[in-house]
């Protein structure tokens, strides 16, 4: 029996189409199952990116807790409300049972409440001599911006052609419009003015956060005893320790202190020595003769108070470092010490009454 050739036709389309429709099937469900995992991936993506932004830690702010948490159980760790932030302040009473008074201690720029260099020693040890001292930490500067850019970019260099006869003839000098000119002056004008208002509104705003941390840093003050109040500023420190009592100058029993003190590096901060010029309470401005520059900024000062007749105005130049290592971890609050218990502390004792002339009357050999 021949075998049908159109039955065996029909056989082979059909075996052909269901083949077919298999591997269409394997095709289309290997593609699901790539865009359900792209789709897994790219949802993972965006989770973990998500999740990094959410988990980004505060290093600042991280430091400054761990800087708390290892502090002595004397210590009183306060914190300072500063806008959006808060700042650190070691408070620790001194260890008499009638302190002298207090002193407030503005740090150095780019250091802590407890920077190991000078703080530390001066927040510690001037406690062993009947002072209380509080130590607060400054928030940064605000970043500089970047100035706008003014010169060509490289792709604008690159768009310049050669001349030819063509370019030649259509750059023929045209008169110039005085109005664009004036125009794109001003312009450039507008563009670069908002910089430099930007630049002094972000250190006015600066200036009124530092004022308010020292106000709340004396009304933690003020609840411990101690008539003197020492505003003490350390390096640039002392440029915002100024800043601060300037507010305010005319308060009882408060004085001020400048420890090595230096002009904070921005132009639109305070200057230092037109406070100094301006001032009229009493300061003490104490610096280390380390080389020429610190000669040439001490004298600079010292001629600023003196065309001011500030009489008040004391500069004294401190002793290096001991070369004794068993004196050395206080060779500047002892220093310190002196400095403040004669030129403030002696200076506000009442003076003794004058003792009356007495008289012998003449043959009794009694007094009058």
């Amino acid at each position: 029996m021949k075998p049908n050739k159109a039955l065996i036709f029909a056989l082979f389309l059909s075996s052909s189409a269901t083949l077919h429709g298999a591997q269409g099937n394997d095709a289309n469900k290997s593609s699901s199952q790539n865009s359900a995992a792209e789709n897994t991936e790219t949802a993972a993506a965006n989770n973990q990116t998500d999740a990094t932004v959410r988990i980004m830690p505060d290093l600042w702010q991280q430091q400054q807790q761990d800087l708390a948490q290892a502090q002595s159980p004397e210590t009183e760790v306060i914190w300072l409300e500063a806008g959006e932030r808060k700042q650190l302040a070691l408070l620790l009473r001194a260890a008499s049972s009638s302190p002298a008074g207090s002193v407030l201690i503005f740090p150095d720029r780019a250091t802590s409440a407890d920077w190991p260099a000078i703080v530390h020693p001066l927040r510690t040890q001037l406690t062993e001599y009947g002072w209380n001292t509080l130590s607060i930490t400054l928030p940064d500067l605000p970043e500089e911006q970047i100035p706008p850019r003014t010169l060509p970019t490289l792709q604008d260099i690159r768009k310049v052609q050669t001349p030819t006869d063509e370019t030649v003839s259509n750059t023929t000098p045209q008169p110039a419009d005085p109005t664009a000119v004036n125009s794109q002056q001003a312009s450039d004008a507008t563009t670069s003015v908002p910089d430099n208002a930007s630049a002094e509104k972000s250190l006015l705003a600066y200036q009124k956060t530092v004022t308010e941390l020292g106000q709340q840093a004396s009304s933690q003050l003020a609840e411990v005893e101690g008539d003197v109040r020492i505003i003490l500023g350390v390096g640039e420190g002392a440029d915002w320790a100024m800043y601060y009592f300037l507010q305010d100058e005319t308060q009882a029993n408060r004085f001020l202190v400048l420890l090595d003190p230096a002009q904070v590096d921005d132009k639109n901060a305070p200057n230092l020595l037109q406070m100094i010029s301006d001032a009229k309470a009493p300061i003490l401005d104490l610096w280390f003769d380390r080389n020429s520059v610190q000669q040439q900024q001490a004298s600079l000062r010292k001629r600023a108070a003196r065309r001011s007749g500030n009489k008040g105005y004391r500069q004294i130049r401190l002793n290096q470092r001991s070369a004794d290592p068993r004196r050395e971890p206080l060779w500047l609050t002892q220093q310190l010490r002196g400095i403040l218990k004669t030129h403030i502390l002696d200076t506000r004792k009442p003076e003794p009454p004058k003792a009356e002339a007495m008289e012998l009357t003449p043959g009794s050999g009694q007094l009058n």
